[in-house]
């Protein structure tokens, strides 16, 4: 993919979520199911880092959970760590902090405070990186968070399997691009909010495809699963552990 065409991409997902920020975190206080069956594991781990967290419901899940350890919460949008700071309020287990984070800038690894963790997820997020060589510099990163016994858990989004979600797809052209200049799998879909739309990009996993992104990165997949959504099938969860130290 060129630069130029990534770099346009991510503004998008950038715009959205800057202008959406408010609207979007209310639709997003439900843990989903495929992350509550993590929970018994999670709220074991000393440390957890939270990539892409966004409005914190990790975070407000764990404490229900009775989680004494140290959470980091890290997202690009500074509208949604507002939300979470806020919506989290005070809480007397634990340690919960969160900090801004872009995952497509150089050196991101570097500046986040009390590696190595225990448990990274990084839900919904892989979905919204353009591009295979960013998606793997960012996996590559994440390895010098973790230890061999660090357990990754990600998801990303099967839109694909919604027949409601097909009815929002939009032509590149709405954003002055063509099928040529994105990669196979890439989409643009709409989102509306009152008299508002935004836009968004993605790109469509299947589970051959997150494996393969996986195992490009040194990481074995432990464990593969579908769920959330009512067909129960609107997300792909995966649990991996990285092999190559």
């Amino acid at each position: 993919m060129k630069p130029r065409i990534q770099t346009q991409l991510l503004d998008i997902n950038r715009r959205f979520y800057d202008q959406f920020a408010a609207s979007f975190s209310v639709t997003r206080d439900r843990v989903q199911p495929g992350v509550c069956s993590l929970l018994p594991r999670l709220e074991e781990a000393g440390r957890i880092l939270d990539l892409g967290c966004g409005n914190g419901t990790l975070s407000r899940a764990l404490v229900r959970a009775g989680f004494a350890g140290d959470y980091l919460g890290t997202d690009m949008s500074a509208g949604l760590l507002s939300e979470a700071r806020l919506l989290l309020g005070d809480v007397n287990q634990g340690h919960f902090t969160f900090q801004q984070s872009d995952l497509t800038t150089s050196g991101w690894e570097h500046t986040l405070p009390g590696s190595p963790f225990d448990w990274l997820v990084c839900f919904a997020v892989l979905h919204h990186l353009p591009g295979d060589e960013l998606r793997l510099n960012i996996l590559r990163a994440m390895t010098r968070l973790i230890t061999p016994e660090s357990r990754i858990a990600v998801s990303v989004w099967q839109w694909q399997n919604s027949p409601r979600l097909h009815q929002h797809v939009v032509s590149w052209s709405e954003v002055d691009l063509t099928d040529a200049d994105v990669d196979e799998g890439d989409v643009l879909l709409d989102w509306r909010a009152a008299d508002q739309i935004g836009l968004r990009y993605v790109h469509t996993y299947s589970e051959a495809s997150l494996t393969t992104l996986a195992e490009s990165a040194g990481f074995k997949v432990l464990e593969s699963y579908h769920s959330d959504g009512k067909p129960g099938n609107l997300a792909l969860y995966q649990i991996w552990q990285h092999i190559e130290f």
